[in-house]
């Protein structure tokens, strides 16, 4: 078919369009080794995720299958592949990636982190099998609550949070999208009174954007982007901003900061070039300690090295008084490198509002890709 081929013109209208097949997710009843899929549960840009039965252990699980909307079709008998030649590269790299999902989600143990039981490659496509979860997003239990939360609540919710997290850096795996839309809460539902009432179980979601970084190798990450608790560094692809445990430090404090103030931060990137957040010391003044206001506010510097650069660094903060807080340690040291002449006050601002642009313009640019 040739490339002015208004047939083919429509196509790539219709496929760049962010919409899936109408039925080309699985049916109940279908078996997948030893899994009946029971019903839908979700679908997502990459994939769709499953009620299945495990017919060996007799429990539900959800079963996650890859099949990215725009890339994907599901053939008659039953298998998944690009939709066109041209998309086959990309559905490797996003194969791949899903593998990847799962295998780390595999090597954790830990409560507060999904938990895989098996993953396997089948019929051109993947699939992993995880707990079956019952809860709601700490988005909608902040939403459905209505004020902020207590000290003691979301300290409550914090630890677990924290935990898990340095779970996966101590292993150099960041988690990268921290946010209350990707922390499932996890509740008694025979409990009585008002779920609202109790003190869930945080679970962190959505590990599609998590990256192991091995020993000290040149870290090319991609971009991963969610306005409000996404860090400056994942803005920039230079080794000149590294992200690390640092990265997810600010996002759980902008999630915290969400929770005290009702709103999240603003982007990490327009506040390199007018940082006009209200800090939550002043936001949240009275309704909650110093020392835990403070140590959210230190989490959510935009400069990386002026924040907390561990989960033991954060959480020594909350609880020390204000007056102790000591400068939060420098990231993973680089090359040293030839001395250089100190660089002006506005050099050094030139260089932040530099980097914001760049920000913008790469956010702008994946937009415009998206839309061609």
């Amino acid at each position: 078919m040739a490339a002015d081929d208004p047939r083919e013109r429509a196509e790539q209208r219709t496929l760049l369009m962010p919409r899936r097949d109408q039925g080309s997710e699985l049916r109940p009843g279908h078996a997948l080794q030893e899994f009946i899929v029971e019903r839908l549960l979700g679908v997502g840009g990459y994939s769709c995720v499953y009620l299945a039965r495990d017919t060996r252990l007799d429990r539900r699980v959800a079963l996650k299958e890859y099949l990215p909307a725009t890339l994907a079709a599901r053939a008659p008998d039953g298998s998944v592949g690009p939709r066109l030649p041209r998309f086959e590269a990309f559905y490797g790299k996003g194969l791949e990636g899903f593998l990847n999902e799962a295998r780390l989600l595999g090597s954790f143990d830990h409560p507060s982190l999904v938990k895989v039981y098996r993953f396997w490659a089948e019929a051109g496509t993947a699939y992993m099998v995880m707990p079956y979860y019952e809860g709601i997003t700490l988005k909608k239990w902040l939403a459905d609550l209505g004020a902020p939360p207590s000290e003691r609540w979301l300290r409550d919710l914090a630890e677990p949070l924290m935990t898990a997290l340095d779970t996966m850096h101590q292993q150099r795996c960041f988690h990268r999208d921290v946010a209350p839309d990707n922390i499932l809460m996890l509740y008694d539902r025979k409990a009585a009174g008002s779920y609202l009432e109790q003190q869930p179980r945080p679970v962190l979601l959505d590990f599609g954007a998590a990256r192991r970084v091995i020993g000290d190798a040149t870290q090319q990450l991609t971009a991963i982007l969610k306005s409000g608790y996404s860090p400056v560094e994942q803005y920039e692809g230079e080794e000149s901003l590294r992200q690390g445990p640092w990265t997810d430090v600010y996002a759980l404090c902008a999630v915290l900061y969400t929770a005290v103030t009702g709103k999240p931060p603003g982007s990490s990137v327009a506040r390199v070039v007018r940082d006009d957040i209200v800090p939550a010391a002043v936001a949240a003044q009275g309704r909650y300690s110093p020392a835990f206001l403070a140590a959210i506010d230190a989490g959510l510097s935009v400069r990386p090295e002026q924040r907390p650069q561990t989960m033991q660094a954060l959480r020594a903060l909350m609880d020390a008084p204000v007056s102790a807080r000591a400068p939060a340690a420098a990231p993973a040291a680089q090359p040293a490198a030839p001395p250089q002449p100190a660089a002006a006050p506005g050099a050094r601002t030139g260089l932040w509002v530099a980097l914001a642009v760049m920000g913008v313009a790469a956010v702008l640019g994946a937009v415009w890709l998206l839309q061609r």
